[in-house]
């Protein structure tokens, strides 16, 4: 009784708490990590980081930035280019995300119990944990919540120092995803309405310029790369031509069709039949609040609850949520209305649930039973089949087990993937081997093979047993889907060994040891005889999304590659290349920093 009477006592301590928080929701991202399924989106993120130290690259052609790619390449140093590996950066920030949030809003609401049922719905949120991807999207939110922890320290304390973190994070967050600039933006408005209604002109300015100079260092890298790459071949990245309009004519032959002249479609967003979604009265702003309710609805609830509350004790920061929410969420969701863009929504939306929940805790002061209901809830709304979230949590997808296995392959095995598997799944799943697509296999063996000197090579073959894994199209592609049959008849006749990798039915519910597993991939082992130059031909294959994989110039070269044509352009670059890596050392500096405050304010 004792034992369990000190047990009791102990986990009174904040301390105790909040790291028994970031613990269960560590577990339950890392099963994420494990089991979630993939997208095509998904897999174009994890192929992204493969060798990325080595790429010279100071912005991916799509993104303007690059600063994820080489997060995600340093936990690739340490578990390999696996599905964890892939996944564990958003795993850990996801958790230290929770800690995070206990601090900001036990700081800026002075609320311990609205700080720590904030950090609950962080920890149990079935959208964020779900969303345990090789993505920048819960990086982000992060970012952005530990500027606004600074940021609201300026407020009350206005320390130079401070109003610099702030720009600091804030800064590198936009170099993980540009919409953060948004966030940026809306924080320089705030600031501005903040200090003139305190009649601090002169402080104004001079916070205004440390502001913007160090969020300008910080996206230079951004800067001079569109700059040198313009001056070298006459165009930019995508998101710059789609925007600046210059270079159109040279960027079109390397853009056309990969999110070329995107449209932003606002008055679908507001008025209805937005072109993003299947045509629909309703409008867009609508479906996107929908997403955001069905991917977490307690977290939605008690926000909307949270708002009076909020109104009338923390309207500084129901303004800066405003502020911050509405510009963002207008543009992401007229332009790409993914559930996934908004995540940063919630979090910054947690500490107005929080503060809900704790003004019921006043007519119901059960802490305990809120916080089980909350957890089981959650747990329980974890089996959802897949629809605005990945399916699914509770088993391993087929895909993931494929991954796993591939680590096993003999070093010179030669890998052959089923073209009805989705390319990218192809290019991340088999990464690290020999592996070639099995419409182009017969063709390079036929021309190979007829110049003799044949040894044998044990041989894999992966099936897409579904027949569409992924592509979505094949089912109206008759003769493709049969020449797979085909292909996939001729490995199966001489296998020696046949493994099955199954998955849980994604379009149901389900729960633990429930619901029928379904195969998706079958593998077949195979000895042939073949031409070892074989295995350079297939290298050549391997590429993806405009890159050679671990960006491999061997493989062919890489488009948006420029010259430095003087000295003061390579010096740029050097200078570009430097701050990079300071963001890089910033963001794994943040875990020291929640760390300390964490000790320090508990």
């Amino acid at each position: 009784m004792d034992s369990i009477k000190y047990l009791r006592e102990r986990f009174k301590s904040e301390k105790i708490q909040i790291f028994s928080l970031f613990l269960f929701g560590f577990i339950l991202r890392l099963i994420a990590a494990r089991n979630i399924g993939v997208s095509a989106d998904d897999v174009n993120h994890a192929v992204r980081p493969i060798n990325m130290f080595n790429s010279g690259k100071l912005v991916i052609w799509d993104q303007s930035t690059s600063l994820w790619y080489y997060v995600q390449d340093v936990f690739y140093k340490f578990f390999g280019n696996t599905q964890i590996g892939s996944r564990f950066a958003t795993a850990f920030f996801g958790s230290l995300l929770i800690v995070l949030m206990f601090i900001f809003v036990k700081k800026v609401f002075a609320s311990k119990n609205a700080a720590f049922f904030a950090s609950l719905l962080i920890a149990v949120s079935p959208m964020l944990i779900k969303n345990t991807l090789p993505e920048m999207d819960t990086l982000v939110a992060f970012m952005t919540l530990i500027s606004f922890l600074f940021f609201f320290d300026f407020l009350k304390n206005p320390l130079k120092r401070k109003i610099a973190l702030a720009a600091l994070f804030i800064g590198v967050g936009i170099m993980i995803k540009l919409y953060v600039l948004f966030f940026a933006v809306s924080m320089t408005l705030f600031l501005i309405y903040h200090q003139l209604r305190l009649h601090k002109k002169k402080e104004l300015f001079f916070m205004l310029a440390l502001w913007g100079i160090i969020i300008t260092l910080l996206v230079m890298p951004t800067l001079i790369y569109n700059y040198l790459l313009y001056k070298d071949k006459g165009f930019m990245d995508l998101i710059f031509t789609n925007t600046l309009k210059l270079g159109v004519d040279a960027a079109s032959k390397q853009y056309s069709g990969a999110g070329w002249m995107a449209y932003t479609d606002y008055k679908g967003f507001l008025l209805g039949n937005q072109r993003n979604f299947d045509p629909t009265p309703i409008p867009g702003f609508v479906i996107v609040l929908s997403l955001l309710f069905r991917g977490d609805p307690l977290l939605c609830i008690f926000f909307i609850l949270g708002l009076i509350f909020a109104f009338k004790q923390q309207r500084n920061y129901l303004l800066l949520f405003a502020i911050v929410f509405l510009p963002a969420f207008i543009y992401l969701g007229a332009q790409i209305p993914m559930s996934k863009h908004f995540i940063w929504a919630l979090v910054i939306g947690a500490p107005i649930s929080g503060l809900a929940i704790e003004k019921i805790l006043i007519k119901y002061p059960k802490k305990s039973v809120i916080t089980i209901a909350i957890i089981v809830f959650s747990l329980f709304y974890l089996g959802i089949p897949k629809g605005v979230t990945h399916a699914h949590f509770y088993g391993q997808s087929a895909f993931g087990k494929l991954v796993d296995i591939k680590e096993t392959f003999p070093k010179n095995t030669i890998v052959v993937a089923d073209s009805r598997i989705y390319r990218g799944n192809i290019h991340w799943g088999l990464a690290g081997t020999n592996y070639v697509e099995a419409s182009d296999f017969f063709t390079i063996v036929e021309k190979v093979n007829a110049e003799g000197n044949l040894k044998n090579f044990e041989v894999y073959y992966v099936e897409c047993v579904i027949d569409d894994c992924g592509w979505g199209t094949v089912a109206g592609q008759t003769e493709f889907n049969e020449s797979m049959e085909e292909a996939t008849r001729i490995f199966a006749k001489r296998a020696h060994t046949v493994i099955n990798f199954t998955e849980p039915d994604r379009s149901v519910y389900t729960l633990p040891f429930t619901g029928k597993e379904q195969v998706i991939y079958r593998l077949y082992k195979l000895d042939l005889s073949l031409n070892p130059a074989i295995v350079p031909i297939i290298k050549k294959t391997h590429s993806w999304y405009k890159y050679p994989i671990g960006y491999d110039r061997s493989i062919h070269d890489i488009f948006d590659d420029y010259d430095t044509i003087s000295s003061g352009d390579a010096a740029m670059q050097w200078f570009a290349f430097r701050i990079l890596y300071i963001e890089l050392f910033v963001v794994f500096a943040t875990i020291a920093v929640v760390v300390y405050l964490f000790w320090r304010l508990v």
